[in-house]
């Protein structure tokens, strides 16, 4: 998942400075339990917040690494024992944003995945639609549902009654889109400022139109990912190894997120969580420097489980199953980032303790 081809890095920059021109096993606890008064939840988006609506296939790909070891190595059962070959298709060591929120809103882990619940039901903390690889922007070449299929899902589920009248009385929505638009070949074609800026605001128009959608069926509040600092991630810093953010990926980061601002910024009940902020308040610091948050990361711009080939990824496997081909650290919490692209459960942990305040001020108002 690449935001913008280093080529287009000039381009970006003119632009800024010229807008004119422009297998199944369970998740992180013991269940989904939902306390009386506890909110029910619905995340979209793609692999940040997906815990296991990719299938698990024999062998496993990149598309379903996260169902195989070293995923969920770090897992921690209901009772707080140790289960460290326990993968939960969570893009992670352990556990995920939508985890955390999932926490604040009084349940113990992020409502269980649309693809592994039964038809015509909905678990009581709500469901997941979000899926690894997906897009905002209907395209021909992802296979996966765009946020607007997965709204979709969700619409049916409401006017069906599946989802019920009740859980929508005390409703949150997480919106987590990671960049996977602006992987795309076609986005690596453009090469005019205008087209450039053109692309990007129509995903963040896409994404105006579907949360609005979400208000419209009933959700109560919604919560936005901005952009990540996309050039702080292992796939982009691996060039240099390890030792400086891209730049130019990080500026393109900023001009989806000044997007992604304006076109939320009338919206009632609409939150745009910081992931920018948060994430460079940690990465972008040298060794030893920073907030306390940040020094607990020996190694922020490199990846815990490493790929031995650059085109390769965390979780491959040889031709025989026994040969790992990639590399797995001994302290993850030492390291922000999992894979090339996902923070680790530490990670995740650090960016979460930055949000939790404003993220609380925003659910406990009427």
């Amino acid at each position: 998942m690449k935001l913008l081809p280093a080529v287009l890095g000039l381009a970006l920059l003119l632009l800024l400075l010229n807008p004119n021109g422009v297998e199944a096993r369970p998740a992180p606890t013991g269940g989904h339990e939902k306390k009386p008064s506890s909110a029910t939840f619905f995340v979209f988006g793609d692999d940040f917040a997906d815990n296991g609506n990719l299938p698990l296939t024999e062998p496993v790909t990149e598309m379903s690494r996260q169902w195989a070891y070293p995923y969920g190595s770090n897992y921690v059962d209901a009772d707080g024992f140790p289960r460290p070959n326990t993968p939960s298709g969570r893009f992670s060591n352990y556990k995920i944003q939508s985890d955390f929120i999932a926490t604040m809103l009084g349940l113990e882990e992020a409502p269980p995945a649309h693809a592994r619940t039964a038809e015509k039901t909905c678990d009581p903390s709500g469901m997941t639609f979000a899926t690894g690889g997906a897009v905002v922007l209907d395209s021909t070449s992802h296979e996966v549902p765009t946020f607007t299929k997965q709204v979709d899902t969700f619409k049916k589920m409401v006017k069906d009654g599946t989802i019920t009248e009740k859980q929508l009385t005390h409703s949150v929505a997480l919106v987590a889109f990671s960049g996977n638009d602006y992987a795309s070949t076609g986005v690596m074609g453009l090469s005019s400022l205008n087209d450039i800026n053109a692309y990007i605001g129509k995903v963040t128009k896409e994404m105006a139109a579907n949360v609005e959608q979400l208000l419209k069926l009933g959700v109560t509040k919604v919560l936005v990912n901005n952009l990540h600092p996309v050039g702080c991630t292992p796939s982009q810093t691996r060039t240099n190894n390890y030792t400086t953010c891209d730049i130019f990926e990080n500026l393109g980061a900023s001009i989806h997120n000044n997007n992604l601002k304006q076109v939320m910024t009338t919206k009632k009940n609409v939150h745009i969580v910081d992931l920018y902020t948060t994430f460079i308040n940690i990465v972008d610091h040298v060794p030893g420097k920073g907030s306390e948050l940040s020094k607990q990361f020996k190694r922020k711009l490199s990846p815990c489980c490493k790929s031995l080939d650059s085109k390769g990824y965390c979780g491959q496997q040889g031709v025989l199953s026994t040969e790992l081909l990639y590399a797995v650290c001994d302290k993850s919490n030492k390291f922000f980032y999992w894979n090339d692209m996902h923070p680790t459960h530490a990670g995740w942990e650090a960016v979460m303790k930055q949000l939790e305040k404003p993220l609380r001020e925003f659910l406990d108002q009427d």
